[in-house]
């Protein structure tokens, strides 16, 4: 099964992974809360346990040597030029990941060391949900 890979855009590919981590939460109990703008680091929040957890979804279909590979900076920018903004354990509490095989992992932000990317190996199995 491959639900990332055939989306038209991008975009599109964040839209299907922001509704699997809407409904990830939903699921789980959790008061789901979307920001109004999109100009913030997060993509969401969780209320867990009436602690307001900020979440980064990041969606991939990129599978070099058997293990997916996801991207962890953030690409944007207008006609003066492109930016890349890498990520800040910092500014999120947990990783919401989406594999193309339909995979998911919710990592806490503070077991990744990585402002780049991060391949989806054993030592990330125990974040699988």
């Amino acid at each position: 099964m491959t639900i990332l890979r055939h989306s038209k855009n991008s975009r599109k590919q964040g839209d299907v992974g922001l509704g699997e981590a809407i409904a990830y939460g939903t699921i789980n109990g959790y008061t789901v809360m979307i920001p109004l703008t999109d100009n913030q680091s997060y993509d969401l929040c969780y209320d867990i346990n009436n602690k307001i957890c900020k979440i980064s979804v990041k969606t991939t279909y990129c599978k070099p040597k058997n293990h997916y590979q996801v991207n962890l900076r953030v690409f944007g920018g207008n006609k003066s030029g492109q930016k890349v903004k890498k990520f800040d354990k910092n500014e999120i509490d947990y990783l919401f990941i989406l594999c193309d095989d339909g995979s998911k992992y919710f990592i806490p932000s503070s077991d990744i060391n990585s402002t780049t990317s991060l391949v989806l190996y054993s030592p990330w199995d125990k974040y699988k949900i």
